[in-house]
């Protein structure tokens, strides 16, 4: 199975630098942008499979973008970041439609781990109409 392509959100351009050199060695297809907004019209023009967006950044952060690209209705999985966690941000954080929740500093198998279990749930879902009507169900309610 091919690898996902992904979009990675992140304020902090070291951050972003360092995730994208790391996935790209590993074999994905990666994007970064530096805001939430700048994901937002990059999603618009391409596809993604996942989307990792760090939570806090300046102007819209990580859950107003997650709630503007759950209303796109495209199928894709979205991961959040954070430095600051609680169990309320990541209760927001699934609130919002965050398939998952990474804590920061990233650790880097972990984070490959839920890139590859979401990839195959997506694959599930687009191989079975009925579940996929059911999960944009829950997303939606």
């Amino acid at each position: 199975m091919a690898k996902p392509r992904l979009l990675l959100v992140d304020d902090d351009k070291n951050t972003l630098d360092g995730l994208i050199k790391i996935l790209s060695r590993d074999g994905f297809s990666v994007s970064g942008v530096l805001s939430a907004y700048d994901a937002l019209n990059l999603i618009s023009r391409e596809n993604f499979d996942i989307v990792l967006t760090d939570m806090k950044m300046p102007g819209m952060g990580g859950l107003s973008l997650i709630h503007e690209v759950r209303k796109m209705e495209l199928p894709v999985a979205i991961v959040v970041t954070t430095a600051y966690s609680s169990e309320k941000t990541a209760a927001e954080a699934a609130k919002c439609g965050a398939d998952y929740y990474l804590k920061k500093p990233i650790n880097i198998e972990e984070l490959e781990l839920i890139i590859g279990k979401l990839w195959e749930k997506q694959h599930l879902i687009a191989q079975n109409p009925v579940a996929k009507e059911k999960l944009n169900e829950i997303r939606n309610a």
